[in-house]
This record gives C-alpha cells, structure tokens and sequence, in this order.
C-alpha cells in the first residue's frame, strides 16, 4: 500500500515511492543487490514475504507493486505467494506484453503493477477478474493505493502533487514524499494513521551519468544510497 510518483527527467526518469505499511511490520533490508538474468538488480527486501515492493534494474527499469486494484476489496481464501515477489518474477519475460500473457497472476491477490522507464510507464492491474494493461507515456503521475485512498482522498492528493510541482523543481521530489505537506497525517503523503503509517520512501533516478537508488527509512538521520 502506497503511493508512487514518476517524472521523466533529462532523457531519464525519477521514480518515487513510499510504503505505506503497519508499523509492527519488520524492517526491510536495504541494499539487496543480485544478478538476474546476467543484469544487477537492487532492491529492499522484505524478510515477511521475501520479495519487494521497488526492484530497481540496471537496464532501466524500475518495478512497482502496490496492493489492490480499483478498489478496496476482500481476501478471497489462499493465494499462491505474496505480491512482493511480482517484480522479480516480471524480470523474467521479454517485454509487457509478454508478462501479461503469459504470468501466472490468476491465483494472486489483487494488484497494480507498475513497470517504469525513460518511455514511461507499464501498469498493469489484476483484480481477481480481469488482468488489464495500460500505457503511460513519459509525463508526471501519481498512483495511489486503492486499499488506502477513495476516489476523493486521490483527486486531493493528486492536486498537492500538481501544486508541489509547480512550486519545485523535479529534483526537490523526494521532498514532496518525505515532508508534511498538510495538517491531516491521514491524507499527507507523509501518511499516518496510527495503525498504518509510512514507513519508508525510495528512489530511484536514471539520467546522464546518475543511476542510483535512495532509500530512507523514517525517522532515519540520512538516506541509503546504492548505485549500479
């Protein structure tokens, strides 16, 4: 649960994302660095579900998972594995058509799945239903868990993220993610909701000659940083 921002930057990209998690969750570890398919990957993992919710690649992608789908919605009996392994197991396939035609996501709960790269952005959302895949083009967006945030609660965030960046440069948006932006802890996206909270931002930023990806643990005195 969480949300994501995207800004295509100097022929490149910043992609940033919070969890949003309960705050009993055990920590993650930070940096993971393994090969796949004879290219390093970098991400936090999860001790819980062994998997991640950011798998960062050197080839330029970076894989997003976000619980849900459109909506709130209820567990349905057992699920293959945890979600958190989606962005690994998507390293595996040639392309996003080839992951949404082939990947076993029938047994799996709800998810969105975000594939980011200088052309833009892959989401693709199952919701136990339907599998559906949608293309972005490289331009600034916001996703937002939908288990988190209504309709209404995303329109308003939505407008902090324009008003942010018309008052920033792209490069100040870890900021926006790591700062209050208003007096309700509820709607902020610095969330806190006492028994959900944001526990953690990171970042990854592909340009010129940076390649490098930020983690900040809340309440951490300074940021993680590896680079490929």
């Amino acid at each position: 649960m969480c949300t994501i921002t995207f800004l295509p930057f100097k022929n490149g990209y910043i992609v940033t994302q919070n969890r949003d998690e309960s705050p009993l969750r055990a920590d993650a570890v930070f940096p993971v660095e393994e090969t796949v398919r004879n290219q390093k990957i970098i991400y936090p993992k999860d001790p819980e579900g062994s998997g991640s919710w950011f798998v960062s690649a050197k080839n330029g992608l970076t894989l997003c998972v976000m619980n849900g789908a459109y909506h709130p919605h209820k567990k349905d009996g057992q699920y293959a594995h945890s979600r958190g392994l989606i962005p690994l197991h998507y390293l595996a396939f040639s392309d996003a058509v080839d992951f949404a035609k082939n990947y076993a996501y029938q047994k799996l709960e709800a998810f969105t799945l975000l594939v980011c790269s200088p052309l833009g952005v892959d989401e693709f959302i199952w919701d136990e239903t339907d599998m559906n895949h949608f293309r972005h083009p490289a331009k600034a967006l916001i996703f937002q868990s939908a288990p988190l945030y209504n309709a209404e609660q995303k329109a308003f965030r939505k407008t902090l993220f324009n008003y942010f960046l018309a008052q920033n440069s792209t490069e100040e948006i870890l900021d926006f993610h790591t700062k209050t932006q208003i007096a309700d802890p509820a709607l902020n996206i610095l969330m806190d909701r006492n028994v959900v909270k944001t526990v953690s931002t990171i970042q990854r930023l592909i340009f010129e000659k940076t390649n490098e990806v930020r983690y900040l643990k809340l309440g951490a005195a300074q940021l993680s940083r590896c680079n490929f």
